[in-house]
């Protein structure tokens, strides 16, 4: 009697278990860029996309076939889209890609000899993606979180077009874009993919407070002149694709350290604050409703640098160069205009490059990225958390705003990051 009893109440306990988590119904990968966008943010996947010709594509497989390999410790995922109902589920979640940055790299004549290859490359696929839940009865944003991937090429020929859509193909087939932190090694203390990610979110039907970048013109600001030479030509006429890369980087982290439900950043994408998704099990499209910030942040970005900083002693033909960002970010309450952190931030790292490797404007941008705005975003999101009782944690806010911040600022900051917090 009693084992009975006591499988009883563990076969209860798991149901329980069981019980609490929330079904979420997965609608699949969809670009989020209008028409006019594509070429300049998703050139080769749209590519990749025509030529599954309507039928399930590799992004969709594999994002398929790694959930049924996962259990998701808040979420179960239903994958068929035909189960969103009051019964299942009205909760939904989609993959949406937000940035492709391609590299061709050309290797130096006698490493081609080496693998028998007269000219030969090396290319870097760098995809930035979020992952969206969202209200399907209503059609409105629930939340976000951003993800990254990296995948690096053997050596090769230099490759057409259509040899670069393969590539992308390749670079989908094993899953590692969902799952692999090893291919995010070249960011620090960056572990974060979409499996990672995945296992421990939790979902609400309602949330009280949002925060995003300002919505106005002023919202983000870019200093034109001090960023041109270090981002891709296509981005000179269409910052909004900067701008995104960047608040989406800062919202992500912060969405990820401190459960704050973050609007992403879509300006110039859509009408009436709206995205464009699709189903994965079917060829029709949705529009998604965005909701305006209940706390606003705004962006002024300063500038970007690079500099050569000295020749390298031990290596001949190598040099070190410094690539810097400067990012003011202002934290504050629209209809109080109440103003909870005003920081302004410089980060700067070293990066060595062959004298042999001639970098083009991506090349230069993706070192920007890595080595400025990716860590910082990373490296401010630690720091709200800090006590300051190290001294590690002293020196980053003073060498990061050259004093201009006090720990007093951040402490008070965290009250209020703590007070959005969607998960206590």
């Amino acid at each position: 009697m009693k084992f009975f009893l006591l499988f009883f109440l563990i076969i209860l306990f798991s149901n329980s278990v069981f019980a609490i988590k929330t079904n979420v119904v997965l609608t699949g990968f969809s670009i989020n860029a209008e028409y006019k966008d594509l070429e300049r943010s998703a050139y080769y996947t749209n590519k990749l996309l025509n030529k599954y010709n309507g039928k399930q594509n590799i992004i969709d497989q594999t994002l398929h076939k790694e959930i049924r390999s996962n259990i998701f410790n808040h979420i179960n995922i239903l994958e068929d889209s035909s189960l969103i109902s009051n019964e299942t589920s009205k909760i939904a979640v989609s993959v949406f890609l937000d940035q492709e940055l391609f590299e061709e790299f050309k290797l130096p004549e006698e490493d081609c000899k080496k693998i028998k290859i007269s000219n030969c490359y090396i290319y870097n696929i760098n995809n930035y993606f979020q992952i969206i839940f969202f209200d399907f009865d209503k059609m409105t944003f629930l939340k976000a979180i951003p993800f990254q991937s990296i995948y690096i090429s053997d050596p090769s020929p230099k490759l057409d077009d259509d040899q670069i859509v393969n590539l992308f193909i390749k670079s989908y087939e094993d899953g590692k874009w969902l799952k692999d932190p090893s291919s995010n090694q070249v960011l620090k203390n960056n572990n974060d993919t979409f499996i990672s990610i995945m296992k421990d979110i939790k979902i609400n039907e309602f949330y009280d407070f949002y925060i995003g970048v300002n919505p106005s013109d002023n919202g983000f600001l870019v200093n034109n002149e001090k960023v041109v030479n270090l981002i891709p030509d296509s981005f000179i006429n269409n910052m909004h694709l900067l701008k995104r890369n960047i608040a989406n980087t800062f919202l992500g982290e912060l969405a990820l350290k401190h459960n704050l439900v973050v609007v992403p950043y879509f300006e110039g994408v859509g009408v009436g604050n709206k995205i464009r998704g699709k189903y994965a099990d079917q060829s029709e499209a949705f529009l998604l409703q965005i909701p305006e910030p209940t706390y606003f942040i705004d962006f002024n970005l300063r500038g970007f640098v690079k500099q050569k900083y000295k020749k390298d002693a031990k290596v001949k033909g190598l040099t070190w160069y410094v690539y810097g960002a400067g990012i003011n970010l202002r934290f504050y309450e629209p209809l109080l205009d109440k103003e909870y952190l005003n920081i302004k931030m410089t980060k700067a790292d070293f990066k060595k490059i062959p004298d042999i490797l001639t970098l083009n404007k991506t090349n230069e941008y993706i070192n920007i990225i890595n080595l400025t705005y990716k860590p910082l975003a990373i490296e401010f999101s630690n720091i709200i958390n800090s006590d300051f009782k190290n001294n590690e944690d002293v020196e980053w806010l003073k060498k990061i705003t050259k004093n201009q911040t006090n720990k007093k600022e951040i402490l008070e900051f965290k009250k209020f990051v703590d007070k959005l917090a969607s998960v206590k």
